[in-house]
């Protein structure tokens, strides 16, 4: 069996998602079996795996799909060089949480470099196009730019004054190879900080030669660091006012995401704000970003970007953000009458708690904590109703019923399952209140001190 080292993964962290397993004739041949087949099958060809892990849900799922994994250039790098599985991540008849879990994914799509004995050579998370997936997977099996060795040529090479456009491009591209090493870590995060500024300084230094960022290379930057900035950030707006000439070198659903994408956070930004100007965003859905609107939609009519995805949701971050909580109230009950069942009742009543819970205003704390209350008497299983109910508990003195909760959610939690991810918050909920009921032994202590002196 061949060995490898362990590579790295870039961070230009978009929600991706593939679909059903397809065959086709000239891209990527995935491997039609068990994800354990693929690993032995990889060995007996002396191949590496690779593995697109990917959700049915996920915004822009058929971007690399339809328009990257079928390519002939890709297929032909691929074939030659993996045996390359389909991943549904929730999918429990292929074992996709565990498997998932393993390798820690919490974004899709998240492509994995494996070797045949299953261990990470590196990873990408995001979606990649042509060019970038086959230098993605160069970058991971060559290990020529994805090590921190050469982050440190680079960087004092930069340091030393060297501006050359090839270097600092280089510079950026590296530097998220390395920083995603170690994705959620301190030093990962300073080096984010550190190269934020580099990455801005690059684009206003080429700006007035766009021509030379219009390629395939520059947009993955662009992706990367400027990702859900709002429209007047350089970088986005550069983007654009370029958009007919990116076009022309970039896959047109990763474009059109892109631009959609920062829409969305920019409205999001306004309405969690209080600022009523989002409606003017989501007004450009209709004009200048019609054409972009219309290409998600036709892939993917439910996605979050999409105009009558995020009108509703973005009018209630408004209320909320500039603290109408009547009107916000009235939008859950509207959701309430239009509920189908119970259960859906429930599921609105959790999602509303939390923000009632804490809007500082004793009427509405208490329907959020009644709610909080009815969520979780209708779905003791799901963790955030948990997490709800413990904190209507602990704000009602009931300190050990709340432990008695979150550890027994805790305990019935499986690595599998996607709740899954809010171990840490049950685990950081226990902690305190376990904190608040050793100062309560405590102070009774001294009480009791006190009235013996």
């Amino acid at each position: 069996m061949k060995k490898y080292l362990y590579g790295v993964l870039p961070l230009f962290v978009f929600c991706l998602c593939g679909c059903s397993q397809v065959e086709t004739a000239i891209g990527i041949d995935f491997f039609h079996g068990t994800f354990e087949e693929a690993l032995q099958q990889a060995e007996e060809e002396e191949k590496l795996v690779f593995v697109d892990v990917y959700t049915s849900w996920c915004g822009p799922c058929k971007v690399m799909s339809q328009t990257v994994f079928p390519d002939q250039e890709v297929g032909e790098y691929f074939n030659a060089r993996f045996v390359s599985f389909k991943l549904d991540a929730e999918d429990m008849a292929i074992d996709g949480p565990r498997i998932s879990n393993t390798y820690d994914v919490k974004a899709y799509p998240t492509l994995l470099f494996l070797n045949p004995d299953g261990t990470e050579l590196g990873r990408g998370v995001s979606g990649y196009d042509i060019e970038g997936l086959i230098g993605l997977a160069e970058d991971i099996v060559n290990e020529q730019s994805s090590n921190p060795e050469r982050l440190a040529e680079l960087s004092a090479q930069y340091e030393k004054g060297d501006r050359e456009k090839a270097l600092v491009q280089e510079y950026l591209h590296v530097a998220k190879l390395v920083s995603a090493v170690n994705y959620g870590a301190e030093d990962s995060y300073e080096l984010s900080l550190k190269m934020q500024p580099i990455f801005d300084e690059y684009i206003e230094t080429h700006k007035n030669d766009v021509e030379s960022l219009i390629n395939g290379k520059d947009f993955q930057l662009i992706r990367g660091y400027a990702a859900r900035r709002p429209k007047s950030y350089p970088a986005v707006a550069l983007v654009a006012e370029n958009f007919d000439s990116f076009a022309k070198v970039v896959p047109e659903f990763a474009l059109c995401y892109f631009v959609m994408e920062t829409n969305y956070s920019t409205v999001l930004d306004l309405a969690r704000a209080g600022d009523p100007s989002y409606k003017d965003h989501i007004s450009l859905l209709d004009t200048e970003l019609a054409h972009a609107h219309s290409v998600i939609a036709a892939e993917d009519p439910s996605n979050a970007i999409l105009k009558d995805q995020i009108e509703p949701l973005a009018k209630s971050q408004y209320l909320i953000g500039s603290n109408d909580w009547d009107g916000y109230l009235a939008e859950v009950n509207a959701k309430l009458e239009k509920a189908a069942d119970d259960a859906e009742k429930a599921r609105i009543k959790s999602r509303a708690a939390n923000w009632l819970m804490n809007s500082g205003d004793d009427k509405f704390v208490k329907i959020g904590d009644e709610y909080a209350t009815t969520a979780y008497n209708a779905d003791k299983s799901e963790p955030r109703n948990v997490l709800n109910y413990g904190t209507v508990l602990i704000k009602s003195g009931q300190l050990e019923a709340a432990l008695e909760v979150y550890e027994e959610m805790l305990s019935t939690l499986d690595p599998s399952h996607p709740s899954y991810n809010f171990k840490n918050a049950l685990e950081a909920s226990i902690a305190h209140v376990k904190a608040m009921m050793e100062e309560s032994t405590e102070n009774e202590s001294d009480t009791e001190s006190n009235i013996d002196t």
